[in-house]
């Protein structure tokens, strides 16, 4: 055939080709603009860095953390969580490492510690901000990343994990994610051997990054390999064979290298993430495979169509997941689970929580709750796909759309999984609403109109979208402003007491959340029994002795070396969690009754108002009283209602099943299950229980020392005398107080969860802070704690102005003051060693005094629940009983003595088999009904140890 040339037509003025050409503007502009908005977004965050401390309570462990990266670079251990054990720390130490070289580089400007730790969540945020502007400028267009940017400015969802005073790791994670997937495609794109070079390192360098700062980073990890997947499948199903070559040989070695060098820093803790980061390199090894099959197994495999290739692949994939469950087990599809409702503990933690379409309406909103970015993101993903299958159509594979499919399929999934992946979202739901506007955007820009028309539509597109980042921004910043101090005055006024008036060696501990505070060298500056993140286990026992009363809810906090308690009233709010993790109601119960109504508004003599709608009138019906309970249209009598200022006691029918306690100016109405618990006699003061003289014995062993009206501290002491009697003309009678003088008497002990054993009793006589008189009343004395007998003693009491009966007996002293290591090694303080090892352990402790004859033990614990009701796990009826059972002491050492208060023992260690066998006896016992909630082996020292059981 012979080509014929065709004249062109030329062409006028009017047919000029016009565009919206805003290339130089766009060039100088744009980034202007984002930066200014990047600075916006970081004011915005930086607001709440105005309070005195942190809004959120785990952000107070996260900066003591910090503290330690800028003294130590790589700490490995943190003393005052886990209480007395201390534990290691098990965030990944990039979180505090990268902040702390922030600190470095700005303290030369004079800037302080805690400055930098609160600028850092925000600095974060500003460049996130201009990530997204840049990542969507490369995936779609400068209008997208423009638009992308303005909503995260204000975006709550974004908002939450970055304002000033939240020191996550999710944060700086999404923010290198975003950057490394930029350089990732610069990365793919560049031709010229330096720029390719260099956009690979940062690529991987980035890449890196994320894995250091957050122990959910293999999200990363998997959406990339996610993406590199599916590229290479469906590039080879539509027949590029040339893509997927070039491809596997650029991206598979960067992809390896970010797994081996994030996998090389896990020694140092500075990665955490090595199992997972194993995990993927097996999967990536499956998907090497694959592709060297799609490459070159042509030889031997039909790849002649479409079909066939197809068919190829699928086979491949599926004999892949096969071998994958085979290998991982139901866990291949719940990696994440342990994310959310995965024991009972997380159960009651709202972050935990399943998201419900009101958390994104929230999260998602421009302002109040109207959802309107997400709902904007689902027509951006919409538009994603539409090009992406287009772009098929014509047998190309639009590498860009299947990354943005990939990113926002497993984001969203995550999403719903969890209320605490609401931010991890944000990068995806953000970037494609950006993408969405920039779709319009370009849409005008390739209008066949003239110039001044596109810029109309243009402008009318900026009319419309525009209010979106002002109104939103304003929305945030004004919301951010009131944030007020999570710490309370009372809490403030009660932690610093804790810190100048007890030991620095005392352990102090309340319901878990408020342990990063107790703990926290702002505030209380001791070591706590259970925080936010740390001895989950014991979670279940503080619940048990909270929710409950009596004898079942005795727990050995002795154990522990517990000394202070802290209760406070507004836990009443918390109660419904406690009580159901304490063994004391159902799940359904937990969901559908309130454990405590608080009536806080009193209207006359004789009726209060709660802030929910619910009444409490007392009423003379028949010249009796009556109590009723109305709520809307129904009405019912408690239980019973007591008169707390009068001890009056008002029966009612029941039919509203609470307890209702009324004091001078406000009432709480308490479920029936938990109306005498031990919550009531400590926070409220209500000194009821189902067991005779069990309040009395309680307050024996918690002994207010401190109380500012809305919060109690407790010292607590496993023994304490509750009531004395003297022998008087034949007869036993109570009295108040030792007196001067010889006698018989009965020392009526409470032993709180533990058992007196072959202990000796003294007296002790003191003139002002003079001892003047030490005897010896009682030697080789047993108690039951779990049927206490008196004790009958012969007293010869001196004239003196102070007593003291003071227990001795073993009992564990001393607190880890470093990380303990078996065979040079760092172990876990609470788990030194497993079932049949042993090993050369090395120990430091610190004692409050020095000591002569020191044993050294390894104690085992078994913590587990017990389903006392419903039929399997997850029944709405099922309840479970914790119990913490300490199963066996192994000496290691005796004869050992401190210096200084100090101790370090290194020396041969070997444990012997008990926890498996144990755990054995109890499935044999309970079948399905137990589950083991935590298994530790301890260092223990044990001497003989006093305890101040009288004073007076």
């Amino acid at each position: 055939m012979v080509e014929t040339k065709v004249k062109e037509k030329p062409k006028t003025k009017s047919e000029k080709p016009s565009s919206l050409d805003f290339s130089k503007i766009r060039l100088y502009l744009f980034p202007i603009v984002v930066v200014i908005v990047a600075f916006i977004g970081y004011k915005i965050r930086a607001a709440t860095g105005q309070t005195k401390y942190f809004i959120d309570p785990d952000t107070f462990y996260h900066f003591e953390i910090y503290k330690l990266a800028i003294k130590e670079w790589i700490p490995k251990y943190y003393s005052l969580a886990n209480a007395p054990f201390g534990s290691l720390i098990g965030e990944p130490l990039g979180l505090y490492i990268i902040p702390a070289l922030l600190y470095k580089l700005l303290s030369a400007f004079g800037f302080e510690v805690i400055k930098v730790f609160k600028m850092w969540p925000p600095l974060v945020g500003f460049f996130s901000i201009i990530g997204v502007y840049l990542l969507g400028r490369k995936l779609h267009s400068e209008w997208a990343g423009l638009w992308g940017a303005l909503v995260m400015m204000f975006s709550v969802a974004h908002w939450t994990r970055t304002f000033s005073g939240n020191a996550r790791g999710d944060g700086p994670f999404l923010m290198f994610f975003i950057y490394a997937v930029l350089f990732m495609f610069y990365y793919l794109e560049a031709k010229e051997v330096k720029r390719k070079s260099l956009f690979g390192a940062l690529f991987v360098l980035f890449g890196v990054l994320m894995l250091s700062v957050w122990n959910g980073s293999p999200f990363g990890l998997m959406v990339l390999l996610g993406f590199a997947s599916l590229y290479v499948i469906v590039s080879f199903v539509f027949g590029k064979v040339e893509d997927v070559k070039k491809f596997a040989i650029e991206f598979y070695p960067a992809y390896v290298g970010i797994l081996l060098i994030g996998y090389a820093l896990t020694p140092s803790g500075i990665v955490k993430v090595g199992g997972h980061i194993k995990f993927a390199f097996e999967v990536f090894l499956g998907l090497a495979l694959l592709t060297t099959i799609m490459l070159y197994g042509g030889r031997y495999l039909n790849y002649s169509d479409k079909t066939h290739r197809f068919g190829v692949v699928a086979a491949i994939v599926l004999l892949g997941f096969a071998g994958a469950y085979l290998y991982v087990g139901p866990k291949l599809f719940s990696l994440m689970s342990g994310a959310y409702q995965s024991t009972q503990v997380y159960e009651t933690v709202q972050e935990l929580a399943k998201t419900e379409w009101e958390d994104i309406q929230r999260y998602y909103s421009v302002k109040g709750t109207d959802g309107i970015i997400f709902l904007l993101s689902l027509v951006g993903i919409a538009i994603v796909a539409f090009r992406f299958l287009k772009a098929l159509s014509q047998n190309k594979v639009d590498a860009k759309n299947l990354f943005l499919l990939v990113f926002y399929g497993l984001s969203v999934y995550l999403m719903w999984t969890a209320v605490r992946f609401l931010f991890l979202a944000s990068g995806a739901v953000l970037l494609t609403f950006g993408i969405l506007v920039g779709e319009l955007f370009k849409i005008v820009e390739n209008m066949q109109e003239k110039v001044s028309t596109k810029a109309l539509y243009a402008f009318l597109l900026v009319l419309l979208f525009i209010p979106i980042p002002i109104v939103g921004a304003n929305t945030t910043y004004n919301s951010a402003k009131v944030s007020g101090e999570a710490v309370s005055p009372s809490w403030e006024e009660t932690l610093k007491w804790l810190r100048e008036n007890t030991n620095e060696y005392d352990t102090a501990t309340s319901w878990w959340d408020y342990g990063y505070w107790i703990e926290s060298s702002l505030l209380g500056n001791r070591r706590a029994s259970a925080d936010g993140g740390h001895a989950r286990d014991r979670d279940y026992i503080i619940a048990r002795f909270l929710a409950n009363d009596g004898s079942k809810s005795e727990v050995d906090f002795e154990s522990w070396q517990l000394n202070y308690f802290i209760a406070w009233i507004q836990d009443w709010a918390k109660f419904n969690a406690i009580s159901y993790l304490g063994g004391a109601i159902t799940r359904d119960e937990r969901d559908h009754r309130g454990m405590i109504l608080p009536f806080t508004q009193k209207i006359g003599d004789n009726a209060f108002y709660s802030p929910y709608g619910i009444q409490l009138q007392i009423v003379e019906q028949e010249e009796q009283k009556k109590v009723i309970i109305l709520a809307g249209n129904q009405q019912g009598e408690p239980v019973q209602t007591i008169i707390m200022q009068t001890g009056e006691i008002i029966n009612g029918k029941g039919d509203f099943p609470y307890v209702a306690y009324v004091f001078p100016n406000y009432a709480v109405a308490v479920y029936y299950k938990v109306a005498a618990s031990n919550f009531l006699k400590l926070a409220f003061g209500i000194p009821v229980s189902s067991e005779a003289d069990f309040a009395q014995k309680l307050l024996s062993n918690f002994r207010l020392v401190k109380n500012t009206g809305d919060l109690a501290t407790y010292e607590f002491v496993p023994f304490g005398v509750y009531r004395i009697e003297v022998y008087k003309n034949d007869t036993w009678t109570p009295v108040s107080k030792l007196i001067p003088g010889e006698y018989k008497a009965k020392l009526y002990i409470s032993a709180f969860g533990r058992d007196v054993k072959d202990a000796t009793i003294k007296l002790r006589a003191y003139n002002g802070d003079k001892l003047i008189s030490e005897q010896i009343i009682a030697q080789n004395v047993n108690i039951d704690h779990l049927n206490e007998t008196p004790i009958e003693v012969s007293l010869k009491v001196p004239n003196a102005t102070k007593y003291q009966l003071v227990l001795v007996q073993k009992g564990p002293v001393g607190a880890l003051t470093e990380a303990p290591k078996l065979n040079g090694r760092i172990v876990s303080p609470i788990r030194v060693l497993n079932d049949g090892q042993s090993g050369e352990l090395e120990l430091r402790a610190g004692f409050r005094k020095d000591y002569s004859n020191l044993e050294l033990y390894l104690r085992a614990t078994v913590i587990y629940l017990i389903r006392t009701e419903g039929e399997n796990r997850d029944d709405p009826k099922a309840a479970f009983e914790p119990h913490m059972d300490i199963i066996h002491y192994e000496k290691i050492a005796s004869g050992l003595s401190t210096s200084n208060r100090e101790l370090y023992f290194k020396g041969q260690a070997s444990f012997p088999e008990v926890i498996q066998p144990y755990i054995e006896k109890l499935k044999n016992e309970y079948g399905d009904k137990v589950e083991i909630r935590g298994i530790r082996v301890e260092p223990v020292f044990i001497t003989d140890k006093e305890y101040i059981i009288y004073e007076g």
